[in-house]
């Protein structure tokens, strides 16, 4: 097991300049946060929580029976956690696994879809005290987390604790890194104190290494995502046939961000000249610009169904199937012909995940922006698996033979399945490195 190096008081410096501007910005911004609650309801929901505040239930469950906690702030984070999940469940079967989320949806979905999960909490707001209250309370014996999220009192106070941190399935881009790298006064001591980074490409590993975490700490093990088992979930597919929509050709335009609607109707408007029955799947990355994409719709005159509609209504003459939910995209892959990945269009964003659509043999295209993606997207560009569109014409170019040769789209889902297929194993190699490094009382009390 690899000891935490003791936390050098060198590093207590930068964290207590955080933390007094972190105080200091707290009473100016009371009034707005009270604006920010009143007028945002979906802000709401497990404040108490975030504070530090965790019910007595929660408490009772978990109290001197030191669990794991897994955090997945995004509700495509934690469903590609669940492979891992059930992993350590099945082999430490007697300690509790703790799951912590950002968002509510993210908490919803993780209460319905995730039953290896034993509590689920909100991630606390990273003030000292809050953290403090919370760390009182759990007594983790490791801390798992999925995303590059550097959160300096949690990771601070676990390292001070000798509780051991891993990154899983981590990705750190080369945007993450320039970020990370103006604030290495800060954040420099705090990577230096990660137990374990398992990466998902040696790239990743390398940005990581170079803002700061040491070398014999970081690993590449792959994504989860790779892992998850392709036609599992047929949800998709049922809701298409209630509907009266699962005999036509689906073209799934996934994750889209506000620019991105615009071009895939303009090239899906193209489409239907030659493939009169194609239907777009539409599915925004966020919730709150659903009405801003349905009045698109609208007025632009397209006929949709809406998915939270789609039990009531028959959609035979529809254009679009309006995905307004979150956690069900995944299912729909299984029925689709052709997978746009949004996110990569537009700058800022730096594309969504091209796994889910390629382990499902779909062929999968995205826009130039794919830096969160970047080994995956050349990959799949390589061997003819997916292309890069920069625009509706080139959507149309790639998509139109592809749709027209069943033949063609068939050989070009398989080339991107065997892109991600040789990423898979993720979940085992990340295990095998951290049973490794937890310590013996988690072994003790399984």
């Amino acid at each position: 097991m690899i000891q935490l190096a003791p936390h050098p008081q060198s590093s207590q410096v930068p964290l207590a300049l955080y933390n007094t501007l972190l105080s200091c910005l707290v009473p100016p911004l009371l009034p707005l946060a009270g604006l920010v609650l009143l007028l945002r309801p979906h802000y709401r929901p497990g404040l108490s929580q975030r504070l530090g505040f965790l019910p007595a239930t929660l408490r009772e469950h978990v109290r001197e029976r030191r669990p794991l906690w897994v955090h997945g702030p995004s509700v495509g984070e934690i469903l590609a956690t669940r492979p891992f999940l059930q992993a350590l469940k099945h082999t430490l079967p007697n300690t509790p696994l703790l799951l912590s989320v950002h968002t509510p949806t993210a908490y919803a979905i993780a209460h319905t879809r995730l039953p290896e999960a034993d509590a689920v909490i909100y991630f606390p707001l990273d003030h000292p005290l809050v953290t403090y209250r919370v760390l009182r309370q759990v007594q983790p014996a490791a801390f798992f987390f999925t995303e590059t999220e550097i959160w300096p009192n949690m990771l601070s106070m676990l390292a001070r604790r000798q509780i051991p941190t891993f990154l899983v399935s981590g990705r750190f881009s080369a945007r993450a890194l320039i970020r990370y790298r103006r604030f290495s006064w800060l954040f420099r001591p705090i990577f230096r104190n990660l137990t374990l980074c398992c990466m998902q490409t040696m790239y990743d590993a390398e940005r990581l290494i170079a803002a700061g975490v040491l070398p014999q700490r970081v690993v590449v093990t792959g994504t989860f995502k790779a892992d998850a088992v392709p036609h599992s979930d047929h949800r998709g597919k049922a809701i298409l046939q209630d509907a009266g929509l699962a005999q036509r050709p689906l073209l799934v335009a996934a994750s889209t961000h506000a620019g991105e609607e615009e071009v895939l109707l303009h090239a899906y408007n193209t489409l239907r000249t030659a493939v009169p029955h194609l239907l777009l799947l539409l599915a925004p990355r966020h919730p709150q610009r659903f009405p801003a994409v349905e009045h698109l719709l609208k007025t632009k005159g397209y006929r949709y169904l809406k998915r939270s509609q789609a039990g009531r209504e028959q959609g035979k003459e529809v254009d679009v199937f309006f995905l307004d939910t979150l956690g069900e995209l995944v299912s729909f892959y299984s029925s689709a012909a052709l997978a746009f990945v949004g996110g990569s269009l537009v700058k800022g964003a730096g594309g969504h995940s091209m796994i889910e659509p390629a382990l499902a043999q779909v062929p999968v295209c995205f826009g130039p922006h794919t830096h969160n993606f970047a080994a995956v997207a050349e990959a799949l560009v390589r061997t003819g698996g997916g292309r890069e569109v920069r625009d509706s014409q080139d959507l149309y170019h790639w998509a139109l033979p592809l749709l027209t040769d069943p033949r063609a789209r068939q050989e070009a889902g398989r080339r991107a399945y065997e892109v991600v297929k040789q990423g898979q194993g993720a979940v085992a190699r990340t295990m095998a490195v951290v049973l490794s490094h937890l310590p013996p009382s988690v072994y003790a009390h399984s």
